[in-house]
C-alpha cells in the first residue's frame, strides 16, 4: 500500500554524472518495459548541476521507497530523506556513508511555551 505524500531531500548528491548515469538506465529500461517497479519512482527524480533533487510535483504516492532509497544512497552524501504522508504520518531515512537507515521519529512533550 502506498500513501500519497510530499517528500523532502535534505542532502545532496555528490557524484551528480554519476546517478545521472543511474536515472539514464532507468529511463532505459521503462521505455524497453522491463523496468522493475522501483523504478517508475526513480524516474519521478530529478536532479540540477547543483546536486539537488527534486521532483516536478512535490506529492506523490510511494510504494517502493525502501527499495530506490536502497538504490539512491550510494550516489548521496550524508543527511535525510523525509516523507510527510496523509493525515501527517511521517517517515523517512538517514543516509550515511553511502547507506540508508530508517528514521524513527517519536513524539516527546518539549518544553514548556512562555509568553
Amino acid at each position: 500500500m502506498g500513501y500519497y505524500s510530499s517528500l523532502n531531500f535534505d542532502c545532496k548528491v555528490k557524484n551528480v554524472e554519476m546517478l545521472k548515469g543511474l536515472l539514464a538506465e532507468v529511463k532505459l529500461k521503462i521505455a524497453s518495459g522491463i523496468a522493475e517497479d522501483w523504478e517508475y519512482e526513480l524516474d519521478l527524480l530529478i536532479v540540477d548541476q547543483g546536486g539537488d533533487i527534486y521532483l516536478e510535483d512535490n506529492y506523490a504516492k510511494w510504494y517502493n521507497d525502501e527499495i530506490w532509497v536502497m538504490h539512491l544512497a550510494p550516489f548521496l552524501e550524508d543527511g535525510e530523506i523525509e516523507f510527510i504522508g496523509e493525515e501527517g504520518k511521517r517517515w523517512g531515512y538517514f543516509i550515511e556513508d553511502g547507506k540508508a537507515y530508517v528514521c524513527n521519529y517519536e513524539k516527546t512533550k518539549g518544553e514548556l511555551l512562555r509568553e
